[in-house]
């Protein structure tokens, strides 16, 4: 028998009254249709003022079955695959009775109720169409857009996308994979929220109970939602056992707050908190962490970020604070789990308003900071707080072929009393003005380019307090600034290994001539000598900043190749060496004490990178001084990455200065091997680890050995890493985080540890799902 598909009669009315009036009047279609104040809506006629139903209340009622048996308007049952549809819900069973006065549906045998892509089936359900609600008895569930399933004795529909299921099992696990799974007396899952709640609840890995709960709420979904979150665990030699327990509150939907208690064996108790907002006009941050009494050190420590951006009216200025302040010179040493964050001794304290138009932009603020001396160090260097500083630069790329740049900066310098860097005296404070100006004019053809360049650098220099005796209260220097930057590109056709490759040659000179100006008698606030490399080599000034510029007469020269394949583009080789030569003595040093330095030619910089081979990368840079006459800096190493999650990385670094062995503080000498790697053992399982070992003093720097797993619906990390911090002092961390797939995690996550350890480390993710073509079809 044919399947037959039946409508109500009114809905078979609505649908057929459209195309009698569009056969009708043919000729004029214009009056098929009319505008209302609600929008555009469908007239069924000319004379009636019936509308086509917009509301879900509304929305037609369609049958579908093999055979039906009924009274239009009172019951009609429907046999053999039948079928109820209305407002984006669908109702399937075996057999179906549609009771009209009631709106009612009772499904019996293989029902099924979905909608949204929410799927609940069992052997029989009880549904009214127009409230939504209804029982199941026996059902299972599935939540298609993150694969949550589960089943329960019971559920009852409440409407509105809410549903409530008794004695019910959760997961997020494949059929035959159950790892993991959630049983609950009760569970009020809730479609539009993206929750579910549950009572007396138990978490079970693996057949094993390790999380009860009389209270359980988890997402479903993205949606925020206020509660516990999963708890994390680690433990740290300088911590201890710790526990974090975070409380999250969805205060609205641009505001939120955590709280974090974190109970700590070795230190107490550390109460995190963390405030977020958000405006059309500004957002920003709020984070306060404190332990009230440290076990070891008795004190009261915290550490408090403010971070906030505002937009002051439409069109207008910007509003910036960036602002942190740690209770004491070990705060951060003490309590990070990674060695980035230990390593952190500068603390911005900030605040600045700004404003930009297409040409020029100007800015004021006040940027101070909070140096830290951890360890018990004696000596640090704090830089200059800026309290206040003005700033207005211009630019025009393109005015009749010239560019333009113009900076503005008046600034306050405040460092107090007693600062010093080795044997130099730090200036304690004054005023500032510079300006800085330059014209240049590129020219370019298709494969040379030259640009000639003029800059002119004025500063003044006032109220200058400083117990050093060679420094004026006041003074000024005005220096011109000539460049001539150039270039040409050559090009040929080869072989390369057998391959169509396209060679380039790229030879680049830049010159570069400053007048001396004596600068012995103004202060140091922000200058010090630019380290060494090729972008360096284009630039007319030795050191950065703005108070001091070498006088010079100088041409650096670079020669660059590269080999890239004639079909794709990529670069499977490029090679560059670079040296700066001068014409004459450079007279102006950093400090009054500082002797002239004679040399004729600047270190020599070499470095290359191969990647011909498939998955291979071999590259390398060497800085060979001319003072010393030996190889100064090396970086040399090769990566292996012949698919995601597999990498392994062999570097050397090396790095000389003799002057630095005089100061055991500021000594940059290193010598080290670090090795890395991500790579897997067996299906699904990776081995992760580091080593780097310094061969100067004998000892490993940092050391990283662990695991990652993945299965169907849970991912496994566990590591651990050890880490000298200041003054040699070394933190051991030991990390195991469980992700159970569609809930969350429960540990301490290493994922930060191994990214900034390990190059080119990609964390583990679920292992993607085949979504059939008609999933989300019902």
């Amino acid at each position: 028998m044919s399947r037959i598909r039946v409508l109500p009669l009114c809905s078979a009315v609505a649908l057929a009254l459209p195309l009698c009036v569009s056969a009708a009047d043919s000729k004029d279609t214009s009056d098929a249709t009319a505008l209302s104040n609600e929008g555009l809506r469908l007239r069924l006629s000319r004379g009636l003022n019936e509308q086509a139903p917009t509301e879900r209340d509304e929305a037609p009622t369609y049958l579908s079955a093999y055979r039906m048996v009924g009274r239009t308007n009172e019951k009609i049952k429907l046999y053999d695959d039948a079928e109820v549809r209305r407002g984006g819900a669908v109702l399937r069973g075996d057999t179906i009775t549609y009771t009209f006065s009631t709106d009612e549906v009772y499904s019996k045998g293989n029902a099924l109720v979905a909608r949204n892509g929410t799927v609940f089936k069992g052997p029989e359900l009880t549904y009214r169409l127009d409230a939504e609600t209804g029982e199941m008895p026996d059902a299972t569930f599935r939540y298609l857009p993150n694969e949550m399933r589960g089943t329960s004795d019971k559920v009852e529909l409440l409407g509105g996308g809410r549903a409530k299921m008794c004695n019910a099992v959760i997961t997020t696990c494949r059929e035959g994979e159950e790892a993991w799974w959630i049983t609950a007396d009760s569970v009020d899952y809730d479609q539009l929220d993206e929750s579910a709640v549950g009572r007396n609840a138990t978490l079970y890995l693996g057949g094993v109970p390790i999380f009860a709960s009389p209270y359980f709420s988890f997402p479903v979904g993205s949606e925020r939602k206020t509660g516990f979150l999963t708890p994390r665990f680690g433990i740290n030699s300088t911590l201890g056992v710790n526990l974090e327990l975070p409380f999250y509150w969805n205060i609205a939907p641009n505001y939120d707050y955590t709280f974090t208690p974190k109970p700590m064996s070795k230190r107490g108790v550390l109460l995190g908190n963390e405030f977020r907002y958000l405006q059309p006009s500004f957002s920003g941050e709020l984070t306060y962490d404190v332990i009230f009494k440290d076990k070891e050190t008795k004190d009261r420590r915290y550490a408090l970020s403010w971070k906030h951006f505002q937009r002051l009216g439409r069109g207008g200025p910007t509003l910036g604070v960036d602002y942190q302040r740690v209770s004491d010179n070990d705060y951060i040493s003490d309590f990070s789990t990674t060695i980035r964050e230990s390593s952190e001794n500068i603390l911005n304290q900030k605040v600045w308003l700004s404003y930009g138009k297409t040409y020029w932009s100007t800015s004021l603020g006040v940027y101070k900071n909070q140096t830290l001396a951890p360890g018990g160090r004696r000596q640090t260097e704090k830089p200059y707080e800026k309290v206040p500083e003005f700033n207005l630069s211009g630019n025009v790329a393109d005015f009749h072929g010239f560019t333009l740049t113009s900076r503005l900066t008046a600034t306050r310098f405040d460092r107090g009393a007693g600062s010093t860097v080795g044997r130099h005296h730090l200036s304690g404070d004054g005023y500032r003005t510079l300006l800085d100006s330059s014209i240049s004019y590129p020219l370019m053809g298709p494969f040379w380019f030259i640009t000639p360049k003029f800059q002119y650098n004025m500063a003044w220099y006032r109220d200058i307090h400083d117990a050093a005796s060679y420094v004026d209260r006041s003074g000024s220097r005005l220096v011109p600034i000539y460049s001539l930057d150039s270039g040409l590109v050559f090009e040929r056709n080869t072989t390369f290994f057998g391959r169509e490759t396209e060679q380039t040659l790229e030879p680049r000179l830049f010159y570069a001539y400053i007048p001396y100006r004596d600068q012995s008698h103004l202060p140091n606030f922000d200058s010090s000598e630019a380290d060494m490399n090729f972008a360096e080599l284009f630039s007319p000034n030795k050191y950065t900043g703005s108070d001091r510029i070498a006088n010079t007469n100088q041409l650096s020269a670079i020669l660059t190749t590269r080999m890239l394949d004639a079909g794709t583009g990529k670069e499977w080789f490029t090679a560059s060496v670079g040296q700066r030569y001068y014409f004459e003595n450079n007279q102006v040093g950093l400090y009054w004490s500082d002797p002239a330095k004679t040399k004729n030619r600047s270190d020599l910089l070499a470095s290359a990178q191969f990647s011909f081979y498939q998955d291979w990368r071999i590259e390398g840079m060497v800085q060979y001084s001319s003072e010393w006459s030996k190889v100064s800096k090396t970086t040399a190493g090769v990566r292996y990455n012949p698919r995601k999650f597999s990498t392994v990385s062999l570097y050397y670094l090396y790095n000389y200065n003799p002057n630095d062995k005089r100061d055991a503080y500021y000594n940059t000498n290193i010598r080290q091997v670090d090795f890395s790697f991500q790579w897997p053992i067996v299906k699904d399982l990776y081995a992760l680890g580091r080593y780097n070992y310094s061969l100067r003093d004998h000892r490993v720097v940092d050391s990283l050995a662990g695991l990652e797993y993945r299965a169907g619906c849970w991912i496994l990390r566990g590591a651990i890493q050890r880490y000298i911090r200041s003054e040699g002092r070394t933190t051991t961390n030991f990390f195991f985080e469980l992700q159970l797939v569609g809930l969350g995690t429960v540990g301490s996550s290493p994922i930060e540890a191994l990214s900034e350890g390990i190059s080119g480390y990609q964390p583990l993710g679920p292992r993607p799902v085949e979504v059939g073509r008609y999933d989300y079809y019902e």
